[in-house]
């Protein structure tokens, strides 16, 4: 998976704080972040962004939060976990050696 789509998912899981949803929005949240956490394991560009698209429906229900129903909620401390992991793995991955260096392809000293 390249460096731009993990970026990408980065910034959309990032993006969970400011949503508000019922319980059950929530548990929906819970499966696609497993999905998506397995396509990342996977190495699997077409399954992240299959799963990142069902975010992004996820994303229109918080958007209808003004219509009148169940009690919404910010991210539940569950939900913030299990995101914050997946942001961890791709961030350091971003991070990664494959990454770092000085343009010349040699990685800075450790002193």
């Amino acid at each position: 998976m390249n460096a731009d789509l993990k970026r990408r998912v980065v910034n959309r899981l990032r993006a969970l704080d400011d949503w508000f949803l019922s319980a059950e929005g929530w548990l929906d949240v819970e499966r696609v972040l497993g999905e998506l956490d397995a396509a990342v394991a996977a190495d699997s560009a077409g399954a992240v962004d299959e799963a990142l698209a069902r975010l992004q429906a996820l994303e229109s229900a918080y958007r209808a939060q003004t219509l009148p129903g169940a009690r919404k909620t910010l991210i539940p401390p569950e939900r913030r976990e299990q995101r914050n992991v997946l942001v961890g793995r791709l961030t350091l991955d971003l991070d990664g050696p494959a990454e770092r260096g000085d343009g010349r392809g040699t990685t800075p000293s450790a002193d």
